[in-house]
Order: structure tokens, then sequence, then C-alpha cells
């Protein structure tokens, strides 16, 4: 968007502005940073229009807004109102945030010391997550069923198994898809059901030079559920992108050392942990296959981690 227009949304906020930073895009929202005349920096993020988009909105800001009310370093609103706006034939919604300080690292630059803060406050977002009023948001067992019900229809595709077995040289047994649905049949009956972040992962987590987290963002995915739900999702991401470090340390400095022993709350059983991991990995991999060209795929180290990890749990052969 135009800096014209932005500087237009600004004025429906009653914001005054000195300068208009560089933007940066992610998944779901373009982040615009604003300099105030007071020196202080805000965030202006516009969105992307999707099915349930405003739900999506509303309910990431009722949660962060909660925990940053906690002196958690979530990303909260610097205006309470999200305004839907109109350019011609395009419409889109925004909202305006504090800014945190801090910076994304890369997955290759995580010392011991970065798994360790994740591991210590995804616990302390949980224990205070514990007392917040969960009702309005979808269940993360719900939508996975679904996503895994989509990803079992693509890969019983006879042209997708060929193009597999031929450019890839793999196979996938239909069969664990049904294991996939009892598993979160089974889920949606366990106790300890709170919200999660659900996409607490490199591109949402701010670190100081100190190694010290210093902001929590995006709480578009944030759904019901068991928090293991929450810390196998980060699991996965850890074990394909940090990989200068073996599984095994990932998860000691990740889950016990972070989680357990700095955070405040218990690990939940790790066994369940275990068993959804590979769950997430296979959704990165049906990715991988719905939005690249088969022949590409060898050359993403991203694809062929996801892919050697999916094969020593069998789920691929």
């Amino acid at each position: 968007m135009s800096p014209q227009n932005i500087a237009k949304i600004l004025e429906a906020y009653g914001v005054p502005i000195v300068r208009i930073l560089p933007s940066q895009k992610g998944y779901r929202n373009a982040s615009h940073p604003i300099e105030l005349p007071d020196g202080q920096l805000i965030n202006l993020l516009l969105y992307k229009i999707e099915p349930g988009i405003v739900d999506r909105i509303n309910n990431a800001n009722r949660v962060a807004n909660f925990l940053a009310g906690q002196d958690y370093p979530a990303r909260k609103q610097h205006d309470p109102r999200t305004l839907q706006i109109r350019a011609g034939k395009q419409r889109t919604y925004c909202c305006l945030y504090e800014y945190l300080p801090g910076t994304t690292i890369p997955w290759e630059a995580y010392t011991q010391e970065h798994l360790k803060q994740l591991g210590q406050y995804m616990s302390d977002m949980h224990a205070l997550l514990g007392t917040f009023d969960y009702s309005g948001l979808s269940s993360v067992a719900g939508e996975y069923a679904a996503i895994a019900a989509r990803m079992e229809r693509y890969f019983a595709d006879p042209g997708v198994s060929n193009a597999m077995r031929q450019k890839l040289g793999l196979t996938l047994t239909l069969p664990m898809f049904e294991k996939l649905q009892r598993m979160l049949a089974w889920a949606r009956t366990l106790p300890g059901t709170q919200a999660l972040h659900m996409d607490f992962v490199r591109g949402n987590i701010l670190f100081n030079d100190a190694a010290q987290i210093t902001g929590v963002l995006d709480f578009e995915k944030t759904a019901a559920g068991n928090p293991a739900f929450d810390i196998a999702r980060t699991l996965a991401f850890l074990l394909v992108d940090c990989k200068y470090k073996a599984a095994d340390k990932v998860r000691k400095y990740f889950l016990m050392s972070g989680y357990q022993k700095r955070g405040s709350v218990p690990l939940p059983p790790l066994k369940l942990i275990d068993s959804l991991v590979p769950m997430f990995l296979l959704h990165d991999f049906y990715k991988f296959l719905r939005h690249n060209p088969y022949e590409s795929l060898a050359q993403n180290e991203h694809y062929t981690r996801t892919r050697d990890i999916l094969l020593e749990h069998k789920m691929l052969k």
C-alpha cells in the first residue's frame, strides 16, 4: 500500500506521524512501523482478506492484549479499533499496535540459550492463558482433523501418488490418516484445554542481543486445546530448522531445560507431545508438495530435512 494511503489510515486513527518506516510482509499481514512526534514507534498491520479473517483478528487481539496486560511481551493494540479499508475494489482490515523491540534471527543462529528462552516463555504463556476465557476460539484438534481430511484427499489422488513415487521415490500409506483422526478425536477429550498460540515460531519471536525474548507476535492462529499441541508445533519447527544441533539436544534445551525447569507450568506428557510432532511435520510436507514443483524439492533443505524425519517415523517410505 502506498505511503499516501497509509497516511490516510493513520489520519482515521487520529495519529500524527513523523515518518513511515520500511514495511515487512508476513504470511497473513503486512507491518508498517510508524514514528510518532515524540519518537515513539507503533505498528500498523494490514491483513490479507481470507475467510474468517475478522474473527481471527479479534481472537488474536483478545489473547495478545490479555497477555500484555499480565506483563508478558505480547504485541498489544495501540488503539482498540479494527478498521475496514477500501481502496477502489480492494478491501482490507487494519489494526494499530504497540511496537516491540528486538529482531527475529535465523534458526541456524539459535544457541542453547535461545532454545531455553523459547521453552521458558512458552511455559509462562501457557500459565497465564490457563486463566483466560477461551470461549469463542476454535478447537485446535478440530482444525487439524479438517486439515488431515484435506491431506488424505490430496494423497489419495492417483496423480499425486504416481508423481511422488516417480519423481520423489516416496510413498505414503493412507491408513495413517485413520490413525490421525482417532488420535485427534481422543485429543478433544483431554483435560487442560486453554488458549494456545499455535504459531510460536522463528518469525514471530523477537530477541535482543543478549538472547532474551523481547516480543511474541502474530496470534492469528490462536485456538483452544491442550498445551501439548503448542509445544509439538514449535518442536516440529525446531527439529527441522536447528540443523546444527542434534535432535536430542533440541528436545533437551527446549523441553526440559526451558519449558520444564525455567517455566511456570509442568511439561505435558512427552508421549503426547511426541505423538503430535509427526502430524505437524506431515502437514509441512504436504504444503511443500502443494506449493512447489516436485522437481525442485530436492534443492529445498527444509523439505529434505522434513522428509528425512518423516522417513524415520515411518510415515513415508
